[in-house]
């Protein structure tokens, strides 16, 4: 909707740029990124509405789950770096290594592409932010955190 919106306006300031309407160019400009804005504050609405849908951190026994798979990348990592965030300062405060599980998801459902996007990403960003990590299974990630 946003999006569809977004397109038509910057196509349309295109067009009155180059026929030399400057003024309702900008306006259209300006109009577009509107939409933009709009759009990307309803991206982030459903993915948080997503995720708390879902047994989000739930506790399993002495393990955390943080259920990932079927969100964009940009909106996993973003939930990742919030919860992950949020355990380490309970493991340091408490003084003791935690662990949690982070379900990735295997890729069955990627449309468009062979390669599942998630895994790679998230597995990316856990080394990238030094955490150490084991697969247990195919889509599920065991993540030390302390």
């Amino acid at each position: 909707m946003y999006s569809e919106s977004r397109e038509e306006a910057r196509d349309f300031a295109r067009v009155r740029y180059l026929i030399g309407n400057k003024a309702l160019a900008k306006e259209l400009s300006i109009k577009g990124q509107a939409y933009n804005s709009q759009m990307k504050a309803a991206h982030e609405k459903a993915r948080e509405a997503i995720y708390l849908q879902r047994p989000g951190a739930l506790q399993r026994g002495s393990d955390r789950l943080i259920d990932l798979h079927g969100l964009h990348v940009s909106e996993a990592i973003h939930i990742l770096k919030v919860e992950l965030g949020s355990l380490r300062g309970m493991a340091r405060a408490s003084g003791e290594r935690m662990q949690v599980m982070v379900c990735v998801g295997t890729g069955h459902h990627t449309k468009g592409s062979r390669t599942a996007r998630l895994p790679i990403a998230v597995e990316q960003f856990l080394l990238d932010e030094g955490l150490h990590y084991t697969q247990p299974q195919p889509g599920l990630l065991r993540v030390a955190v302390y």
